[in-house]
């Protein structure tokens, strides 16, 4: 009726397009209490992984061996000079906790983009084309969704730091290529199956009709109508790559030292647990805190990209 009312003023508005439409999803997150409070919890862990590192006077690297030597041990929280204490090599905790915070938004990030890259021309081409195309894109979806998670990161994480050429990375680009190559498939069968509902609309098949070239349809019309969708997909997927990239890590097939991640820390952390179990306590809070804000993010995402949501 909405809808109606508008047009007979002669107005123009478009909502589920454009900027109309993400100005108006953003909108429905800001009265979701979950979106909101998980908005401020991820925008806080952003600011602390960009300022940190420019605030806090010790580099992740830098041992201070004499304050261990002294003290006998790992220093205990609560020094000036290092209010979260160090580890048994002298190493501010706090630096290495917010540098272990820049590794894993960073791979976070860069792998969602690897999903992206794969996953999205995957589900679409498979969704347009459809018939031997769409048959043989699918069944090596399912054949890569087939393997353990976990179980194949690993795989590929290890014959990747076993790569002399990866192996001066660090093992952010071994992170970064482990968990692209096995999270893209989620997002290839959600892109597929909103280019065959899409496709089937009548200005789709108008414009096909009119002898639109069909790449253009499918890039112009179809793909951004999917990025709702997809934004979703993103934002749930980024805790599930925080929380592999943490497990590779804790496994010493992640980032490798002297680089920090919460997932080396909470390692050393445990071997430590008897003499200094305060070494434990960052990582695994800092890590929680992660998980939570963007899983609550990506909840108040499909809450706002929820079609239903918008007709209230």
């Amino acid at each position: 009726m909405a809808e109606a009312r508008v047009a007979a003023r002669g107005e123009v508005r478009t909502v589920a397009h454009g900027r109309g439409y993400w100005a108006d999803a953003f909108a429905r997150l800001l009265r979701s209490p979950a979106g909101v409070a998980g908005l401020a919890i991820v925008i806080g862990l952003v600011v602390i992984a960009l300022v940190g590192p420019l605030v806090i006077p010790w580099s992740y690297d830098h041992q201070d061996l004499p304050a261990v030597v002294a003290y006998g041990g790992p220093l205990p929280p609560g020094s000036p000079e290092h209010p979260l204490g160090t580890d048994a090599l002298g190493r501010d905790l706090l630096a290495r906790t917010v540098d272990g915070a820049r590794v894993s938004l960073t791979v976070a990030l860069v792998a969602q983009l690897v999903v992206i890259g794969i996953g999205v021309p995957i589900g679409l081409t498979a969704g347009w084309r459809g018939g031997k195309t769409e048959t043989l894109l699918m069944r090596f979806t399912d054949i890569i969704g087939t393997f353990p998670d976990l179980l194949f990161i690993i795989m590929i994480s290890a014959a990747v730091v076993e790569t002399p050429f990866f192996g001066v990375m660090n093992g952010l680009l071994a992170t970064f290529v482990a968990i692209g190559l096995i999270a893209w498939v989620g997002t290839a069968r959600l892109v597929r199956a909103q280019t065959l509902a899409l496709k089937q609309r009548d200005d789709i098949e108008a414009a096909r009709a009119i002898g639109v070239p069909e790449g253009q349809i499918a890039r112009r019309h179809i793909l951004p109508q999917t990025m709702g969708p997809i934004a979703v997909a993103v934002s749930l997927g980024i805790p599930a790559a925080i929380l592999a990239e943490s497990t590779l890590s804790f496994l010493g097939l992640g980032v490798q030292i002297p680089r920090a991640s919460w997932g080396s820390l909470i390692d050393s952390g445990i071997d430590n647990i008897t003499r200094a179990p305060w070494l434990v306590f960052p990582p695994v809070i800092a890590l929680g805190i992660a998980l939570v804000g963007f899983t609550l993010l990506g909840d108040g995402m499909r809450d706002a990209f929820d079609p239903r949501t918008s007709r209230r």
